[in-house]
Formats: C-alpha cells, structure tokens, sequence
C-alpha cells in the first residue's frame, strides 16, 4: 500500500510540475513575437537603415542566410514607398521573427499586436539599462514569497479538518498537492535556469 502511494505521488509529482513548468515558458516567451517586441524592432530599423546586422544578431548561423536572403528582397521592395514599404516591412517582421523562434527551438504562431512588456520583463530591461538589478530581484522576491504563502496558508488550513470527513480529506489532498507542486516545481525552474536561448555555435 506504501508502495502505491508514492508510485502515485511521484506521478502526480511529473504531471504537475511539467503542467507548471509549461505555463512558466508560455508567458515568459511572450513579448519576443509581438510587433512591439525587440526582433520586429529591428527588422524594422534594418530596413530603414539598409543594415542587415541591426537585426542578424536575433537568429542563429542556421537561419542566418534566409534571413538576408528575405533583407535583400524586401529592402527592394521597402525602398518603393507607399503601400509597398508597408508591405514588406510587415513580411519582414514576420520572417525575422519566425525565424528567431525557429533559433529558440519554439514555435512560431504569427506575429501578434503590439502590447505592452509584461511587468518582469519590463524591470529586466530597466536593469539593463541601468545597470542595477535590485527593483527586479525585489519584485520577484515579493511575489515569490506571496505566492508561496497563500499555497502554504490554503494546505495548512486544510490540514487542520482533513479528519473530520472524506469530503474535508480530499479538499486537504488538493490543497496539499498543489502546495508541493508549486514549490517542487518554482525550485526546479529557478535550479534549471533558462529554457532556451538562441544557438551561436563557437
């Protein structure tokens, strides 16, 4: 019997932690594929500036000749003016930015609207910018412990009336389950680092 519950615990273990660690790379992927993003950026301003490398540095050697061969063919194109420039600017961004997520390994789901950064990004950025890092590792350490407390306060409640019926014991079962996964799951990110980058082979 001991055997089975930590067999099924192990499972409910992979499944949760994958569902987590999936909606993690969702969101966090976001901004690279929106026209307000920093890859349709610059293929924007590679094309005003007849600069292929402005935006050769968001794919990898592999996508690299598609990519100027798509530069080439739509510089001709943008240098028309009107409806025209229009045009193969939006082809442009399509292409960079498909062939940027090809470089992550991610799939590409067309280019979406301009939106505003998600607010982590956003800090991640600023620090860049200013080279201080502390507004971000604060903001991050204030989610990480609210939402880790309001998982552990609903288990902990929980657990506190988990005898008293077979209806209490399985709200405890869920509460605790999601608690744990949680935590497994945030701990296994942070020690994993990130999911993926774009390949520059030496």
């Amino acid at each position: 019997m001991n055997n089975h519950r930590i067999a099924l615990r192990m499972v409910c273990f992979a499944m949760g932690c994958g569902l987590l660690l999936s909606s993690l790379t969702v969101k966090a992927h976001g901004h690279c594929d929106t026209e307000s993003g920093p890859v349709a950026i610059a293929a924007s301003k590679a094309l005003q500036t007849g600069k292929f490398k402005t935006v050769a540095i968001w794919v990898a050697e592999a996508q690299s000749q598609e990519l100027q061969e798509r530069f080439q063919e739509c510089l001709s194109v943008y240098q028309v003016g009107g409806e025209a420039r229009k045009m193969a600017e939006r082809y442009f961004m399509e292409t960079a930015v498909r062939l940027h997520r090809e470089a992550e390994g991610m799939s590409y789901t067309g280019l979406k609207p301009p939106q505003p950064l998600p607010q982590d990004v956003a800090e991640a950025e600023k620090a860049l910018e200013t080279g201080n890092v502390k507004p971000l590792t604060n903001l991050l350490s204030r989610e990480l412990q609210q939402e880790t407390q309001k998982w552990f306060r609903r288990a902990l409640e929980a657990r506190k009336l988990k005898d008293k019926s077979i209806r209490y014991g399985r709200e405890w079962v869920d509460a605790y389950v999601k608690y744990v996964i949680y935590v497994h799951g945030l701990h296994k990110t942070i020690q994993a680092g990130p999911t993926h980058g774009v390949s520059h082979p030496e």
